[in-house]
């Protein structure tokens, strides 16, 4: 989810000005701010979304943190994997 607001950052505002989310969650919006140079700020009045926030934007800083890479293609599932598959009980083959 980084990437799509990745883009708002990055089309709206400067290295160094501010992001503010006041439904900030779990801190997307200020990661994608940090990853920008920008300065960021959330808001949340879950206490547990804001340690969420405070693990990523860490995780984030050391690197360990999973993110796409802005503009690389979303996965396109084959149909083959099992996932995608019907299970065989909705079928008329028992």
């Amino acid at each position: 989810m980084i990437e799509l607001i990745e883009r708002c950052v990055l089309a709206l505002t400067n290295e160094n000005d501010w992001v503010i989310d006041p439904f900030g969650g779990v801190g997307s919006s200020l990661i994608a701010a940090i990853k920008n140079n920008r300065k960021g700020m959330i808001i949340d009045r879950d206490p547990d979304y804001i340690a969420i926030a405070k693990q990523r934007v860490q995780a984030f800083q050391d690197g360990t943190l999973k993110t796409r890479p802005l503009g690389k293609p979303v996965h396109k599932p084959t149909g083959k994997e099992k996932v995608a598959q019907i299970p065989i009980e909705w079928t008329n083959q028992t």
